[in-house]
């Protein structure tokens, strides 16, 4: 009798970001083939209820949550959790993995990996992340120690030459070829953006700075408020996740010291409190380095604001206008400079061209109709042939 394929989307760790957009992308379009496929995961780090309430979607999905070792550093559940989908993993007939690694994956199984950016080129490279290059990590440190033992066995691991997998932007397909000798012509599906639910329409926009992210060393929200210091002239909403607690506290720390009254924190905003603050302000900055994509920067674009961005990762991608890109957050007063000089001709016409660029790329149903496509095969009714 024929049924429909039984499905898991595999993340060793979720939390509530640009990772779970693109996960429920994939659900929706398995749901709309009428399949309710499985989420296995080692760690959950919100409510399933707070999907509907971050994202506004109603989807069908079961999360399930295999074991874990605490403590570990996030490399080592990966192959851990890897390791183990060739247990957890027999019943399904396809599993999605979403997980960055291709070590020890499932062998005897079809398996599609999206790939933000392979956990391979992080291990190898020389700084303590692709997004701090400036950093060394210490040999003795947790981190140096696991980067010893994992590097080698990523070193020589390989792809399995039926596994497929797809690429999130260009900059994601060069670092896979650095790393695995795979075909040229991988596939590349930007990720999801609802950008129909973040345009404005005609608004009256203030001279403000906005940026979204979660609060991370990575993503520099201290280095912006160090900028706005700077700038006390303009405002600076700062809003994102707010998990990482230290971190969040030593910027509030450094704007209370400071008394920086033009730098308003925003943690763990509400949606419609983010999508006000990105359709009323002129200016979004995103300081990420090599950010294999940046969903946040593509709201922007839609919700209308004039992105400035780090000349890097998929950033690049997201925002073709050189001229709005910088390689040091020093060089951001002289284009901010440059913008408020421009006439409202110019910067509607500025910003109809990039909301143009966004639209035809990035777009929640040009995701949908690339990502279906690649799924498809997967997806025809078939007598289950998992074990069971």
């Amino acid at each position: 009798m024929n049924s429909k394929p039984r499905i898991a989307i595999c993340q060793p760790s979720i939390i509530l970001g640009g990772r779970l957009r693109v996960i429920l992308g994939i659900v929706d379009i398995l749901n709309r083939a009428g399949i309710v496929p499985d989420i296995l995961t080692t760690r959950l780090a919100f409510d399933p209820v707070q999907v509907m309430d971050k994202y506004g979607r109603s989807l069908q999905v079961h999360f399930r949550l295999l074991p874990r070792l605490p403590g570990l550093p996030v490399d080592s559940i990966t192959v851990l959790f890897n390791a183990a989908l060739r247990l957890y993993g027999r019943k399904y007939d396809l599993l999605i993995n979403t997980g960055n690694s291709l070590i020890f994956l499932p062998r005897n199984k079809q398996v599609l990996t999206y790939m933000f950016f392979p956990r391979k080129a992080r291990l190898l490279a020389e700084g303590a992340s692709i997004h701090l290059p400036e950093n060394r990590l210490s040999p003795w440190s947790r981190l140096g120690i696991q980067r010893a033992i994992l590097r080698p066995l990523y070193r020589w691991s390989k792809p399995h030459p039926d596994h497929a997998i797809v690429c999130m932007t260009r900059f994601t397909c060069d670092a896979l070829h650095q790393v695995y000798d795979l075909p040229a012509d991988l596939p590349i599906v930007y990720p999801p953006v609802d950008t129909a639910r973040f345009r404005a329409g005609d608004r009256v926009r203030t001279p403000a700075v906005v940026s979204v992210g979660r609060f991370t060393p990575d993503k520099r929200q201290l280095e912006q408020i160090r900028l706005a210091e700077n700038l006390p002239h303009l405002p600076f909403h700062i809003v994102g996740f707010a998990n990482n607690s230290p971190y969040y506290q030593q910027c509030r720390r450094y704007v209370e010291e400071h008394r920086l009254g033009n730098v308003h924190l925003h943690p763990d905003a509400p949606f419609e409190e983010m999508l006000s603050l990105l359709q009323g302000s002129k200016y979004f900055l995103h300081s990420l380095i090599n950010e294999p994509f940046g969903i946040t920067a593509v709201q922007a674009i839609a919700a209308g604001c004039l992105p400035i961005v780090h000349d890097s990762g998929g950033q690049r991608e997201i925002v073709p206008i050189s001229e709005l890109r910088y390689r040091d957050l020093s060089q951001v007063p002289a284009i901010l400079d440059r913008l408020e000089s421009l006439d409202q001709a110019a910067v509607a016409s500025l910003r109809a061209e990039l909301q143009h660029h966004v639209a035809s790329n990035f777009d929640a149903d040009i995701f949908a109709r690339r990502m279906g496509a690649i799924l498809a095969p997967y997806l025809d009714e078939r007598g289950g042939d998992a074990v069971p």
